[in-house]
C-alpha cells in the first residue's frame, strides 16, 4: 500500500514537472506579447500548484483509498479544465508567429482533456486497495503523455518564435520566474 500511494504521487508530479516555459536574455517592449507570456505562465502555475495540493493528501499513506483516487482525479480534471479554459482564452499572442502558438496550444488542450478523461475512467475503476498499483500504470501513462504534450507545445511555440518574442516575455515575466527558474 505505501508503495502504491508513492506512485500515485509519483504520477501526479510528473505532471507537475511537465509544466514549463522556457525564456531568454532579450527583452521587449511588446506589451500584449507580455500580458500573453504572463497570462499563460499564471494558468500553469496554477494548474501546477493545484497539482501540488492534490498530491499532497497522499503523503499520509491512511488517506489512500478508493475515494481518495476518485476525488484527486475530480480535483486533477477541475484544476485541468480551468487551466484548458485559461489558456484558450488566451487565444493567439500578438506576435508573427502567434497562430501557430495559439494551433499548439488549441492541441495541447485537446491532448489534456482526452488523457484527463482516461485518468478518470480508471479512477472510476478503483473499488479497492488492490485495484490501485494497476490505475496507477494506466495512469503513468496519460501523465506521461500529458508530459510529452506539454514538451512539444512549448518546442512548437519556441520553434516558430524566430524574433524571439515570447522567449523574451516569459524570461520577463514575473508570472514565468517559477517555471523558467526549474527548467
Amino acid at each position: 500500500m505505501l508503495r502504491a500511494a508513492a506512485a500515485f504521487v509519483a504520477v501526479l508530479a510528473l505532471a507537475i514537472a511537465a509544466a514549463g516555459c522556457g525564456g531568454s536574455d532579450s527583452s521587449s517592449d511588446t506589451s500584449s506579447v507580455d500580458t500573453w507570456a504572463s497570462g499563460f505562465c499564471g494558468a500553469v502555475n496554477d494548474w501546477k500548484n493545484s497539482l501540488k495540493d492534490i498530491t499532497a493528501q497522499f503523503n499520509d499513506t491512511s488517506n489512500l483509498s478508493a475515494d481518495g483516487v476518485q476525488s484527486a482525479a475530480d480535483d486533477a480534471r477541475s484544476a485541468t479544465d480551468t487551466l484548458i479554459s485559461s489558456i484558450k482564452d488566451l487565444g493567439a499572442p500578438d506576435t508573427e508567429s502567434g497562430q501557430e502558438a495559439k494551433d499548439a496550444i488549441d492541441s495541447l488542450s485537446t491532448t489534456l482533456d482526452t488523457e484527463m478523461s482516461s485518468i478518470e475512467d480508471t479512477a472510476k475503476g478503483v473499488s479497492n486497495l488492490t485495484d490501485i498499483p494497476g490505475a496507477i500504470s494506466t495512469i503513468s501513462t496519460s501523465v506521461s503523455t500529458m508530459s510529452t504534450a506539454f514538451s512539444q507545445t512549448l518546442t512548437t511555440i519556441s520553434d516558430a518564435d524566430t524574433k524571439g518574442e515570447l522567449k523574451t516575455a516569459f524570461e520577463d515575466s514575473p508570472d514565468c520566474a517559477d517555471l523558467t527558474s526549474t527548467s
